[in-house]
């Protein structure tokens, strides 16, 4: 199976969406030119980070669209498609291959099954459908949290036997099963690890990371691929800026929440959120425009005109 380049930086950028509700193509295309200019090479797209489960198909079209056409089709583009039924995951995944998609990401079937209920022949029947009815390259995402299925490490050997897929994201927030994700796997696929695991798993072999919060550090965000040559202090104080940001993208509010109002805060049109999320409170941003002055992603002056 094809693996994605080594340590690869793939960014997760938002939907756009006026107060009303409506999607902003020309805003969308601004942060994915923004990212483009600090280096990502690669993106997931319509998304967790995306609001995947608030838009339409058309809009999946036009998202892919644009992310294809911005990054000159040179980079690859991974797009959400995932559903509670069959058919309508298979709907998604066709948009975005219709629209020129690289590949997709796949998720278990969501909120019906549960850790205790969900067969492994359920989990891997869907990943299979979708290859043979649209064979893109795949990104298996393993999301607990939003899923509330969990795929373990057999489970997930046998999904790599029926699909072609060359990369994971996996939100377990357990050290020590992550970990074990990057040895099992890291000759089969690219294991994409979270920030606050990076360096352990870079060193065990991890192919790279995916996620919002390096994103953040704009122009320096590809320096944590010097990790190696940093001394332990510096390690430790990168690491720590990870935690905290990553603290206030996905503890306050329900994520993409707190990321479109950090975009927002740095002067990108994130624009608002779909129904059913709500943006985070007053006082919750009050805490996230403190810890990206503390860490230098967004100046104080500016901060401080923003809060005013």
């Amino acid at each position: 199976m094809a693996k994605l380049p080594e340590r690869i930086r793939i960014s997760a950028p938002v939907t756009p969406f006026t107060e009303k509700g409506e999607f902003m193509p020309d805003a969308y295309a601004e942060i994915v030119r923004w990212l483009l200019e600090r280096g990502t090479r690669g993106f997931l797209v319509a998304a967790d980070n995306g609001e995947h489960w608030a838009l339409s198909l058309s809009e999946i079209a036009q998202i892919t669209e644009i992310t294809m056409k911005e990054s000159g089709g040179k980079l690859p583009v991974y797009v959400g498609a995932w559903a509670i039924t069959e058919r309508e995951t298979i709907e998604r995944a066709e948009a975005a291959a219709n629209a020129g998609a690289y590949g997709l990401c796949v998720k278990p079937q969501p909120y019906v099954h549960s850790w205790t209920d969900a067969s492994e022949a359920d989990v891997i029947g869907r990943f299979e459908a979708v290859a043979k009815a649209v064979p893109l390259p795949m990104m298996v995402y393993n999301s607990p949290n939003r899923t509330n299925v969990q795929i373990s490490h057999e489970v997930l050997h046998k999904i790599c036997d029926v699909v072609e897929a060359d990369c994971l994201k996996d939100t377990n927030g357990d050290a020590n099963f992550l970990l074990q994700r990057v040895l099992q796997f890291k000759d089969k696929l690219s294991v994409l690890v979270g920030g606050n695991f990076f360096y352990t798993g870079m060193l065990l072999g991890a192919g790279g990371t995916i996620g919002t919060v390096l994103d953040l550090f704009g122009y320096d965000a590809d320096k944590i691929f010097d990790f190696e040559s940093m001394s332990v202090d510096e390690r430790r104080e990168h690491m720590v800026k990870n935690m905290e940001i990553g603290h206030c993208t996905n503890y306050f509010g329900t994520i993409p929440a707190s990321y479109k109002a950090i975009w927002n805060m740095m002067g990108l049109p994130a624009g608002h959120l779909r129904d059913p999320l709500k943006p985070i409170t007053a006082e919750e941003e009050g805490k996230v425009r403190d810890t990206l002055v503390k860490w230098g992603v967004l100046d104080k002056s500016v901060a401080t005109r923003a809060a005013q």
